[in-house]
């Protein structure tokens, strides 16, 4: 919002400056100049409303915006924690049954490698005789 300001201010005193010199720079007689400075002060006094308005209509979407966002955010995280709460009661048995089935299998592959060195130990006393 503070960049916004400066740039709404600039706008707004650059039409101030036009508005002035278009109306010192027409030829005129006096009464057409005043009566030309009254409607161009009354056009810029509306103008200047205008962008008041436009800007307090930006800021409350913004802070509405903001606040939805939020509140958005909020129920996004409470359900993705829920869904993973979830998710991990769902897998926890079978991840019990997967960590069982790895003990077995390298119990097995022990039994294996074991089993291989014996049967090597055979072969080689066999083959010295």
């Amino acid at each position: 919002m503070v960049r916004i300001k400066p740039f709404v201010m600039g706008i707004v005193s650059g039409g101030a400056a036009g508005a002035l010199y278009v109306l010192f720079s027409t030829p005129s007689s006096g009464r057409e100049f005043r009566s030309n400075a009254v409607l161009k002060s009354k056009e810029l006094t509306r103008v200047l409303s205008g962008y008041r308005e436009d800007s307090s209509q930006i800021k409350e979407q913004v802070n509405k915006s903001s606040k939805e966002t939020l509140s958005l955010i909020r129920h996004l995280s409470e359900d993705i924690s829920a869904s993973v709460e979830g998710w991990k009661q769902t897998i926890a048995p079978h991840q019990k049954n997967i960590q069982k089935y790895l003990e077995q299998i390298e119990e097995s592959l022990a039994d294996l490698e074991e089993k291989a060195k014996q049967h090597r130990t055979v072969e080689s006393e066999e083959y010295s005789e």
